[in-house]
């Protein structure tokens, strides 16, 4: 018997939170919910890792992100920095 057809099955996204390795049931995460998972502090901010000459992404709290894209998702958690320098 396949398993090819089997619909009921939930999505997983593999994802990296602060180097360590998380399975997502659900196609979106907010920025809470990262930091929900490695126990980050209220106060602490969340980005999203851009490969590249990129800035990194900032993750607001309420902020959805799409993890439907090809590739594991790299956030990272950290003090959150109001000036450059």
């Amino acid at each position: 018997m396949s398993d090819s057809n089997n619909k009921n099955k939930p999505e997983v996204y593999k994802i990296l939170v602060d180097q360590k390795p998380f399975d997502w049931q659900s196609q979106t995460i907010t920025g809470l919910q990262i930091k929900s998972l490695v126990g980050a502090k209220p106060n602490a901010c969340v980005w999203l890792k851009i490969n590249g000459p990129h800035d990194d992404q900032p993750v607001g709290d309420n902020e959805t992100i799409d993890l439907t894209p090809l590739g594991r998702e790299h956030f990272f958690t950290g003090e959150c920095q109001t000036t450059e320098g």
